[in-house]
């Protein structure tokens, strides 16, 4: 799983040919809203053999392919962890101003059957930024021994204390 920390990007997930073998396989992108991973692949999407010559090309404007095949445009989707109790995969979305989400959120995606070579998945908000959770702009995720979700926060240093981030 990866993530393009920039308002409006995406998150991805890349599903390898041969398990320990990165050389091949098939990259896809989130659509949140009806839980599906849709492959980047020109082999698989007649609208991306259209827009880009070969794979490379493809791959060099990833954004640009996300957005032709649907993907949902994410607030900065930074860190990204799995539970390793339950699999679920927690992504820190920072926050995206300019679309009205200025303290971000913790998303929760659990691929089906807990299958990390699933292409559906439920997603939910596991825990929005704000004042009513205590924190903004969620940046880097970590789980412990005991499997607490440990959050660092991002909270540019000329909005802090100003405007809405002021205590």
């Amino acid at each position: 799983y990866t993530g393009d920390d920039f308002e409006g990007e995406h998150l991805y997930k890349f599903i390898s040919e041969k398990p320990g073998a990165l050389e091949r396989g098939t990259l896809y992108v989130a659509d949140i809203e009806n839980g599906r991973w849709i492959s980047l692949s020109r082999r698989d999407n007649e609208v991306l053999r259209r827009e880009f010559r070969d794979q490379l090309s493809l791959l060099i404007q990833t954004r640009k392919a996300a957005k032709l095949v649907g993907a949902t445009p994410l607030d900065r989707p930074e860190d990204i962890e799995i539970c390793p109790r339950t699999r679920a995969v927690y992504v820190s979305l920072t926050n995206g101003p300019s679309r009205g989400n200025l303290f971000g959120s913790i998303l929760k995606i659990v691929e089906k059957d807990n299958d990390p070579l699933s292409l559906e998945f439920e997603a939910s908000t596991f825990l929005p930024g704000g004042i009513q959770t205590g924190f903004a702009c969620p940046d880097n995720l970590a789980f412990d021994k005991k499997g607490n979700l440990w959050v660092t926060t991002d909270i540019s240093g000329s909005n802090l204390n100003k405007g809405e981030y002021s205590p």
